[in-house]
């Protein structure tokens, strides 16, 4: 097959449901391991802090919260809850937990269970509580007024004030559910010895390297195909593409694009296609001179070819963007694909408008890896043919993200995927709190308390049309800020092994794997 020459992703799910129509067609079967080359694993499983994607993907194996995320749909699915019930004021929460079920130590999953890891970050008396546990916040527990067990298998959270996405964020990494015997026994260590209620369960972790988990016989939706997953780290694109191409590994999302091509023509290997759910990205410093000018910002848009950056530094797994909610999103707005459109003319008409004498030096920081590098060169390159001079500045993880937070940046590109399918895990990226250690500074935009008020009005707000109108006012208004500049769509290739069958390709996108499906062809 050839590099992927169009922006529908529904057209190339078509193509490729065509050439893998004989391997759906076989049945399932049990048994076998599967090895899941990852780009990092932490020195822990503890779920209160951030453990590389690695991590990510051992605690979505092994764990599960109250509820579950369909990634295709954006709703929330039955998990350890097998119903619930929201009050019409939209603050009590009664989750209805399945009888029967035990987490891997055998312990059994009731509801003073749920409360008793639900209520770890903010119990300080919990033996396992540590402080600065900055993970769980994404559970919104700054907004719970309580959370009790009313009887044996039934849950109580009362909020304070609405969150429309108080159900999907429980099924984030963050909200598995832990056993107590394990928070009892092992406290602050509980990480290094985790025990949840997932299709999965630990049988041996090496810090830094690789987990080894197997299939949990007790799950309650029935035990996974596989026997065996083995989630391993390499230091590099390289590493694992080696390890893919000689067979060591059977799953990745970390091969390098530019193998796509290579690996087409491979029989042992194949490239399925992920959902558009991760938005690449500048962010333009609106405190940093000249992008405190919206004329400037308007112009670096304007000076994108994305085409070429699609084609060529993503190897074509991009769709064309509109903004920074994504095309799966509620309330998406197709609108804004009109404004990322090629115009080096009317960049420099908004140069000259600006009164900006050329050329302009400015700085493009970026992390020095995977893609990231081409399209910062492919991005100079568009800006200098305008009027810009551009000063590449290649950074490593902790330094990008230190020059960031520092505010020093002046143009920084980099991606917004979101751990569940609502439109406030991007939209969040331009709340004030938070926003002077952001790419992009937006407490210095005149519109930035309105732009705040917004975000806070979509999670507040419970009907879905309400919200769409609302998230549509909200990209309306960062096309005219300009405080992102877009660069694509990401739909990312899934590397897997031929024998390797049923990837949710939806999930995976986002970097929630979902193994409980999967199975390997003999």
């Amino acid at each position: 097959m050839s590099k992927l020459r169009t922006f529908s992703y529904f057209l190339v799910i078509a193509i490729f449901t065509t050439l893998l129509g004989t391997t759906s067609a076989q049945d399932e079967q049990y048994g076998g391991t599967l090895v899941f080359g990852a780009e990092s694993m932490g020195d822990s499983f503890d779920i209160g802090f951030w453990h590389g994607f690695g991590g990510v993907h051992v605690i979505d194996s092994i764990g599960e919260g109250l509820v579950r995320a369909d990634f295709e749909t954006g709703e929330a699915i039955p998990g350890l809850a097998e119903s619930w019930e929201i009050s019409e004021d939209g603050l009590v929460y009664t989750f209805n937990i399945r009888e029967g079920m035990v987490f891997h130590d055998g312990e059994p999953v009731n509801a003073e269970a749920v409360v008793r890891s639900m209520s770890r970050p903010i119990n300080a008396d919990d033996p396992s509580f540590i402080e600065g546990m900055y993970m769980y916040s994404n559970q919104g527990t700054a907004n719970w007024e309580s959370i009790e067990a009313i009887d044996e298998y039934t849950v109580q959270l009362t909020l304070v004030e609405p969150n429309a996405t108080q159900l999907l964020v429980l099924s984030r990494p963050d909200g598995a559910i832990i056993s107590p015997k394990a928070l009892d026994e092992f406290g602050t260590e509980v990480g290094l010895n985790m025990a949840m209620a997932g299709p999965f369960k630990i049988e041996r972790f090496v810090p830094g390297q690789e987990a080894v988990i197997v299939a949990n016989e007790d799950y309650w939706a029935g035990r996974p195909y596989l026997d065996e997953v083995v989630i391993r780290a390499f230091p590099d694109e390289a590493s694992i593409l080696a390890a893919l191409e000689a067979g060591e590994i059977d799953m990745t999302l970390y091969a390098p694009f530019t193998s796509v091509a290579r690996l087409q023509e491979s029989d042992s290997i194949r490239v399925e296609v992920g959902a558009p759910l991760v938005n690449l990205f500048i962010g333009a410093s609106a405190i940093q001179p000249p992008l405190d000018n919206v004329l400037i910002r308007q112009a670096v848009n304007y000076a994108l070819d994305r085409e070429i950056l699609i084609e060529v530094g993503l190897e074509g797994f991009a769709e064309m963007p509109a903004s920074l909610i994504g095309p799966l999103d509620l309330g998406f707005d197709e609108a804004g694909r009109e404004i990322s459109v090629y115009d080096p003319e009317r960049a420099m008409e908004l140069i000259a408008e600006a009164g900006v004498e050329t050329p302009i030096a400015i700085d493009l920081a970026f992390e020095n890896n995977r893609f990231w590098p081409q399209l910062a060169e492919l991005i100079a390159a568009d800006l200098e043919a305008v009027g810009f001079d551009v000063t590449l500045d290649r950074l490593d993880t902790g330094s990008f993200w230190g020059k960031v937070g520092d505010g020093t940046t002046q143009l920084s590109i980099n991606q917004r995927s979101t751990f569940v399918p609502d439109p406030h895990g991007k939209a969040i990226l331009m709340a004030l709190d938070g926003a002077d250690g952001s790419q992009t500074q937006h407490q210095a935009l005149d519109t930035a308390e309105e732009i705040d008020g917004l975000i806070g009005n979509g999670i507040a707000t419970a009907d879905p049309a309400e919200r769409a109108e609302i998230y549509a006012e909200f990209q309306s208004l960062l096309l005219e800020e300009m405080p992102y500049i877009y660069i694509g769509y990401l739909t990312p290739p899934i590397f897997v092994s031929s024998d390797v069958q049923n990837v949710e390709t939806f999930a995976t996108s986002a970097g929630r794997i979902n193994l409980r499906g999967v199975w390997l062809s003999q």
